[in-house]
């Protein structure tokens, strides 16, 4: 999930310094506005889908699943475990999220408990309110004072202008970039478009009254009088005096030659962007088999772990069924960065059930094989390791390790595994009736031919 957040943050401030070094300066104002829409959609729409790709790999590699009995390393309730300080990030985020949700209703309900009086006023619906606010408009209603309006000091472009932002409705944007921020308030680019909206709103409006051939000049001194007045009111389009300055600038700059090649442009970075955000999935040359190449272990004790073990000093008496010797292990040695020995399997808990992936070993077995990157590896012949999943009695993935001789082998397999367990609740495994900690075997070879 965090490599979707991050792909999210990076599309969307790519997209949007795009919009600022080729589009902002350029009178293309409805252009600008469906790319900056279609910028956020695209932004957290792409990370999402997936397209099939053909196999980049020369190599014949062969991925196997040894079929083991699953081993149960139950954690004893005596010991207090490590607390995980990165559970408090989910909570943290929606609380904000919350705060935010909260913060959006008193604004638009501060708009709407406004003091006044509700009239039709040339087919639109306006409130005249006892507050002495400037001229806005919000949804679909126009806000005017209602002494301006009774003393018929409201000029009728200044009426106009609001009623643009109503037609072309504006608030829309403005209302899906506050849900966009309610669900990714973290995405630093979000209050990038809102400045860069709000602006070509303004634009769009000022376009309207211009094109009815008033006189630009005349124009611009009714805002400057208009914007005297100040009001803090959220999520509204009014007169102020932030973005005035461009307003007048745009208001009478004439059309770029190189309009057209900056459209083409902003095109282009959507069609580059979607190539590499877009989750690739390369058609796989590996071949699932199921093979039965461990054999069953007899342990004459059992063994209880509070969490997978990082060094191992112990003999264990382990006898084949075939009769086989087995040498006696003696692993007193540093270990590198996931590397450890193999746990001694004890037999099932007493009327104990292992833990159980949502969807089921085999369907854990096809997403891990479609996930795993065998072209990072360049290795001949046969490499082993055996994956530790730790899950807590609540069905919780809390570690992932492995075991085996080959470092590169070991990391993209955790890897591989990581990213599909995430988010992801197991159906937790059970001792004598209730539900514990273990520790969960996947054994996995793979063949370079």
């Amino acid at each position: 999930m965090l490599i979707i957040i991050f792909k999210i943050i990076l599309c969307s401030s790519l997209l949007i310094g795009v919009y600022y070094l080729f589009l902002q300066r350029e009178k293309m104002f409805r252009f600008n506005r469906f790319y900056l829409l279609l910028a956020l959609v695209f932004s957290y729409v792409i990370p999402f889908v997936k397209i099939n790709l053909p196999a980049v790999s020369q190599q014949k590699k062969e991925l196997i699943f040894d079929e083991i009995q699953t081993q149960q390393l139950m954690q004893t309730t005596t010991q207090a475990t490590d607390f995980n300080w990165m559970s408090l990030i989910v909570p943290i985020c929606i609380l904000i999220s919350i705060g935010l949700i909260i913060r959006t209703v008193i604004s638009i309900r501060k708009i709407i408990t406004l003091k006044g009086k509700e009239i039709n006023y040339q087919n639109q619906k306006v409130k005249l309110v006892d507050k002495n606010l400037p001229p806005f408009s919000f949804w679909n209603k126009i806000y005017l004072n209602k002494n301006y309006f009774e003393k018929g000091q409201i000029d009728n472009r200044i009426f106009q202008h609001e009623k643009t932002h109503l037609v072309q409705k504006h608030s829309w944007d403005i209302l899906f970039l506050q849900l966009l921020k309610i669900i990714s308030w973290f995405n630093p680019a979000l209050y990038f478009y809102k400045k860069a909206m709000t602006d070509n709103h303004e634009f769009l409006a000022d376009e309207s009254i211009i094109q009815q051939k008033n006189n630009v000049k005349d124009y611009q001194t009714l805002i400057l009088s208009e914007i005297l007045q100040t009001q803090n009111l959220k999520l509204t389009h009014q007169f102020n005096y932030n973005n005035t300055k461009k307003r007048f600038i745009m208001m009478t700059i004439k059309k770029s030659k190189f309009e057209k090649t900056k459209k083409i442009v902003a095109v282009s970075a959507f069609a580059g962007l979607s190539l590499l955000f877009v989750q690739k999935v390369y058609a796989s040359e590996i071949k699932l088999e199921n093979r039965i190449s461990t054999p069953e272990i007899v342990v004459s004790h059992s063994t209880k772990l509070d969490t997978i073990p990082q060094k191992m000093e112990a003999k264990n008496n382990l006898k084949l069924k075939n009769a086989k010797k087995v040498k006696t292990i003696s692993a007193q040695k540093e270990l590198k960065e996931n590397e450890l020995p193999i746990p001694p399997p004890p037999p099932p808990a007493r009327e104990g059930k292992p833990a159980e992936f949502p969807e089921g070993l085999q369907a854990l077995r096809t997403q891990f094989a479609n996930t795993f990157d065998s072209s990072k590896l360049e290795n001949k012949g046969m490499l082993r390791t055996n994956l530790y999943i730790s899950i807590d009695e609540n069905g919780v993935t809390k570690d992932i390790r492995a075991e085996g001789s080959n470092q590169d082998f070991n990391n993209e397999a955790i890897r591989s595994l990581k990213s599909v367990v995430q988010d992801k609740k197991w159906k937790p495994a059970t001792e004598d009736g209730k539900e514990s900690a273990t520790v969960f075997k996947l054994p996995i070879t793979m063949n370079f031919q």
